[in-house]
């Protein structure tokens, strides 16, 4: 397999693995948001915050992103110049 391909599939993998772990990267300190307004109120935006799986998340697309947009900016060279 060309050391290309390999550099998009893990740019892809590092990319997706950032995305969905970003999904599930932010909490409210312990509570459910949506289950207690009470302690809350109507905006929960203040309590929100990164908990542990942001760091995995920031790593991976900071990895993955720049592979990607590397391999893509020089794509034209292995193309031939069309």
């Amino acid at each position: 397999m060309n050391p290309r391909t390999i550099g998009w599939i893990l740019g892809g993998v590092l990319c997706a693995t950032g995305i969905m772990n970003l999904l599930f990267s932010f909490d409210s300190g312990g509570a459910d948001i949506a289950l207690s307004l009470d302690r809350v109120g109507w905006d929960a935006m203040g309590e929100l915050g990164p908990n542990g799986s942001f760091a995995l998340s920031a790593v991976c697309l900071a990895l993955g992103v720049p592979s990607l947009v590397y391999l893509n900016a020089t794509q034209w060279k292995n193309t031939g110049g069309y």
